[in-house]
């Protein structure tokens, strides 16, 4: 028994670790790793989840949904630019010379009217000092249920973090051991070693030297579908839709706060989304909808709605769009100017006026021209 303990001994003396107190320290290891983790995405913030911007570091906005929840909270400023992909090219350095404010925008590209809606929402709850909201309402997706929102929707091809939105602590590791938020922590401390400044809200969002512009690129973007015998009409099931859509997205938040000033705006599709809509035999049900939403929202006392349909000067020249609806940052610049100065308001004294120069306009184009 002696000699087997004796043998025993050199074991011990050869410094190696138990199975228990190697796993103490793997996990103590572990812990310290995730605590330094979640430590620096926190302070950094690169969503800005927490809090606004540290001074003095650089941050890159890149991803609408991850970022558009944290900058309404926690960043300072006192009018908001919003909408989808067709408000993305506008500059808020333009907007705050024009209305005296100091802007910031977040958009949603192929964003509902209810995602748009709780975005603005979040930002009124959170923000006092707000006074005035640009927002443009697109067409396309007027004509849908009020619910509708990219994170219950299985066609949807974004990623919705509920986990940014919601107010549920628990779910926040999600955010704090995510290893591409780290990645993103770290850029924005090599962006300010490196003196980049942060990503000004001009840029945020802004794709306009990513794409060509013009009649070909327009025409490239899609197929014309044949001519169709048959007319569509708005019916009254679809109007219950846009009065119900309208209703809990654009007025219960007017009503709410009556004290902002909200701009809201009809994005001026291209020749071709109209060509589109007469070849399908939807042009009735779509100008209809159009007049329709400009019935529901002129008349509220802080809505100020303007529409640019009738722009014939705009619409029709391809050399602004780079498919049927999308058009470059000039014309967000002119859209921009117009509202500021009035121009293109919609009131119940000029409804009628506008639709029947919009019915003209787009009744009787001569759509075949497009295409010689």
């Amino acid at each position: 028994m002696n000699n087997e303990k004796k043998l025993a001994l050199p074991n011990k003396k050869t410094g190696q670790l138990s199975g228990r107190t190697f796993n103490i320290i793997f996990l103590s290891i572990l812990l310290t790793g995730l605590v330094a983790v979640a430590f620096i995405t926190a302070l950094v913030d690169p969503l800005f989840h927490y809090h606004a911007p540290l001074p003095g570091m650089s941050y890159s906005l890149y991803d609408e949904r991850y970022q558009n929840n944290g900058i309404v909270k926690h960043f300072d400023y006192d009018a908001m630019i919003t909408g989808t992909s067709m408000t993305e090219n506008t500059k808020t350095s333009e907007a705050d010379a024009l209305f005296g404010t100091n802007a910031v925008k977040t958009c949603f590209m192929g964003g509902s009217y209810r995602e748009i809606s709780e975005n603005i929402r979040t930002a009124l709850e959170y923000n006092p000092d707000l006074k005035l909201v640009i927002r443009a309402t697109d067409q396309f997706d007027l004509i849908t249920p009020s619910d509708k929102h990219v994170s219950t929707d299985p066609d949807a091809v974004f990623v919705y973090p509920t986990y940014l939105t919601d107010d549920n602590p628990f779910n926040d590791v999600e955010y704090l051991l995510n290893k591409s938020l780290l990645s993103d922590a770290i850029t924005n401390v090599k962006m300010t070693l490196t003196h980049t400044p942060s990503t000004t809200f001009d840029e945020y969002a802004n794709w306009m030297n990513m794409y060509t512009f013009g009649r070909d690129p327009v025409l490239a973007s899609y197929s014309r579908p044949p001519a169709s015998d048959k007319i569509i009409d708005l019916t009254e099931e679809d109007r219950n839709l846009i009065r119900d859509n309208l209703k809990k997205n654009v007025l219960d938040l007017a009503n709410d706060y009556p004290d902002v000033t909200f701009y809201v705006w009809i994005p001026p599709y291209s020749i071709c989304y109209y060509d589109v809509e007469d070849r399908k035999g939807t042009l009735g049900r779509s100008l209809d909808a159009m007049e329709y939403e400009c019935e529901l929202l002129c008349d509220t006392d802080n809505i100020r709605l303007f529409a640019f349909s009738d722009r014939e000067d705009i619409v029709t020249d391809l050399s602004h769009y780079k498919d049927m609806a999308h058009y470059d940052e000039a014309v967000n610049s002119l859209l921009l100017h117009a509202m500021a100065s009035g121009e293109g308001r919609i009131t119940p004294d000029n409804i009628n006026d506008y639709m029947s120069a919009v019915r003209t306009l787009y009744e009787n184009y001569d759509y075949d021209s497009i295409y010689e």
